[in-house]
Protein backbone atom coordinates (compact mmCIF):
# COMPACT_ATOMS: atom_id res chain seq x y z
CA UNK A 1 0.00 0.00 0.00
CA UNK A 2 2.85 2.37 0.81
CA UNK A 3 4.31 1.98 -2.67
CA UNK A 4 0.96 2.72 -4.32
CA UNK A 5 0.38 5.73 -2.04
CA UNK A 6 3.86 7.02 -2.85
CA UNK A 7 3.27 6.62 -6.60
CA UNK A 8 -0.01 8.55 -6.32
CA UNK A 9 1.75 11.34 -4.40
CA UNK A 10 4.53 11.52 -7.00
CA UNK A 11 1.86 11.84 -9.71
CA UNK A 12 0.07 14.54 -7.66
CA UNK A 13 3.35 16.39 -7.14
CA UNK A 14 4.13 16.25 -10.85
CA UNK A 15 0.62 17.55 -11.59
CA UNK A 16 1.27 20.50 -9.25
CA UNK A 17 4.58 21.20 -11.01
CA UNK A 18 2.83 21.10 -14.40
CA UNK A 19 0.05 23.35 -13.09
CA UNK A 20 2.62 25.80 -11.76
CA UNK A 21 4.33 25.91 -15.14
CA UNK A 22 0.95 26.48 -16.84
CA UNK A 23 0.12 29.30 -14.42
CA UNK A 24 3.49 30.93 -15.06
CA UNK A 25 3.58 30.47 -18.84
CA UNK A 26 -0.11 30.75 -19.75
CA UNK A 27 -2.10 32.42 -16.96
CA UNK A 28 -5.15 33.02 -19.18
CA UNK A 29 -5.29 29.29 -19.99
CA UNK A 30 -4.99 28.45 -16.29
CA UNK A 31 -7.91 30.78 -15.54
CA UNK A 32 -9.93 29.19 -18.35
CA UNK A 33 -9.30 25.78 -16.76
CA UNK A 34 -10.41 27.14 -13.38
CA UNK A 35 -13.64 28.33 -15.00
CA UNK A 36 -14.28 24.75 -16.14
CA UNK A 37 -14.09 23.39 -12.58
CA UNK A 38 -17.29 21.50 -11.81
CA UNK A 39 -18.69 22.45 -15.22
CA UNK A 40 -20.72 19.22 -15.21
CA UNK A 41 -21.23 16.18 -13.00
CA UNK A 42 -18.67 14.04 -14.83
CA UNK A 43 -15.94 16.67 -14.47
CA UNK A 44 -16.85 17.32 -10.84
CA UNK A 45 -16.85 13.65 -9.85
CA UNK A 46 -13.58 13.04 -11.70
CA UNK A 47 -11.91 16.04 -10.05
CA UNK A 48 -13.16 15.17 -6.59
CA UNK A 49 -12.48 11.46 -6.99
CA UNK A 50 -8.86 12.13 -7.96
CA UNK A 51 -8.56 14.70 -5.18
CA UNK A 52 -9.94 12.21 -2.62
CA UNK A 53 -7.52 9.57 -3.92
CA UNK A 54 -4.65 11.99 -3.38
CA UNK A 55 -5.88 12.76 0.13
CA UNK A 56 -6.15 9.06 0.92
CA UNK A 57 -2.60 8.57 -0.40
CA UNK A 58 -1.42 11.35 1.95
CA UNK A 59 -3.10 9.67 4.92
CA UNK A 60 -1.72 6.24 4.03
CA UNK A 61 1.81 7.56 3.41
CA UNK A 62 1.79 9.67 6.60
CA UNK A 63 3.71 7.21 8.83
CA UNK A 64 6.51 6.89 6.27
CA UNK A 65 6.66 10.58 5.33
CA UNK A 66 8.90 13.29 6.69
CA UNK A 67 5.83 15.07 8.12
CA UNK A 68 3.49 12.37 9.46
CA UNK A 69 1.11 14.67 11.34
CA UNK A 70 0.78 17.09 8.42
CA UNK A 71 0.25 14.26 5.92
CA UNK A 72 -2.28 12.53 8.16
CA UNK A 73 -4.38 15.56 9.07
CA UNK A 74 -4.02 17.14 5.63
CA UNK A 75 -4.88 13.90 3.87
CA UNK A 76 -8.09 13.33 5.81
CA UNK A 77 -9.05 16.98 5.34
CA UNK A 78 -8.67 16.57 1.57
CA UNK A 79 -10.72 13.34 1.60
CA UNK A 80 -13.55 14.83 3.69
CA UNK A 81 -13.66 18.10 1.76
CA UNK A 82 -13.68 16.19 -1.55
CA UNK A 83 -16.65 14.14 -0.39
CA UNK A 84 -18.35 17.38 0.66
CA UNK A 85 -17.77 18.90 -2.78
CA UNK A 86 -19.35 15.82 -4.35
CA UNK A 87 -22.65 16.52 -2.60
CA UNK A 88 -22.71 20.33 -2.72
CA UNK A 89 -25.01 21.53 -5.51
CA UNK A 90 -22.98 21.70 -8.68
CA UNK A 91 -24.09 25.24 -9.48
CA UNK A 92 -22.59 26.42 -6.17
CA UNK A 93 -19.24 24.75 -6.77
CA UNK A 94 -19.05 25.80 -10.42
CA UNK A 95 -20.25 29.30 -9.56
CA UNK A 96 -17.53 29.67 -6.93
CA UNK A 97 -14.84 28.64 -9.43
CA UNK A 98 -16.09 31.06 -12.07
CA UNK A 99 -16.41 33.84 -9.48
CA UNK A 100 -12.72 33.47 -8.62
CA UNK A 101 -11.60 33.02 -12.23
CA UNK A 102 -13.26 36.33 -13.09
CA UNK A 103 -11.51 38.16 -10.24
CA UNK A 104 -7.94 36.84 -10.15
CA UNK A 105 -5.72 38.94 -12.42
CA UNK A 106 -3.43 37.01 -14.79
CA UNK A 107 -0.38 38.64 -13.21
CA UNK A 108 -1.36 37.16 -9.82
CA UNK A 109 -1.81 33.73 -11.44
CA UNK A 110 1.66 34.06 -12.99
CA UNK A 111 3.15 35.09 -9.63
CA UNK A 112 1.67 32.09 -7.82
CA UNK A 113 2.74 29.57 -10.46
CA UNK A 114 6.20 28.93 -8.99
CA UNK A 115 4.61 28.37 -5.56
CA UNK A 116 2.49 25.55 -7.00
CA UNK A 117 5.59 24.01 -8.59
CA UNK A 118 7.56 24.25 -5.35
CA UNK A 119 4.72 22.67 -3.39
CA UNK A 120 4.64 19.82 -5.91
CA UNK A 121 8.38 19.24 -5.55
CA UNK A 122 8.07 19.53 -1.75
CA UNK A 123 5.26 16.97 -1.72
CA UNK A 124 7.38 14.44 -3.57
CA UNK A 125 10.42 15.03 -1.36
CA UNK A 126 8.38 14.92 1.87
CA UNK A 127 6.73 11.66 0.81
CA UNK A 128 10.14 9.94 0.52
Amino acid sequence: MQTVAFAILVAAGMWLVWTGWLMLARPQRALAMLRMTAANHRINMTEQGLRALGGLALAIRAPESQFPLLFGVGGWFVVISSLGLMVVPLRWHAGYAVWWADRIPPLAVRAVGPVSALIGIGLIVAAL
